[in-house]
């Protein structure tokens, strides 16, 4: 099934070639979780990042479903 990835700010560095303004499509198999999904890319996966599934935080184990958009972003603000 597709869903997409999208990474924000610092996090797009993670991304590659082939991703179009932050996001990327991947295709993963049903059943494939939050964490399975995001912990491809080389970001934290701690309370510095903010990990959200279609706009709406989630536990990491949350299943996806076809179409689904996980975004990632730094949850440390300069001041």
């Amino acid at each position: 099934m597709m869903i997409h990835v999208k990474l924000i700010a610092n996090y797009r560095e993670q991304l590659p070639p082939e991703a179009i303004n932050g996001v990327v499509e991947l295709d993963v198999p049903d059943g494939t979780t939050v964490y399975q999904a995001i912990s491809r890319f080389d970001i934290p996966l701690d309370d510095t990042s903010v990990i959200v599934l279609n706009g709406l935080t989630v536990e990491m184990s949350t299943p996806l479903k076809a179409g689904d958009m996980v975004t990632a972003f730094s949850a440390i603000a300069g001041g």
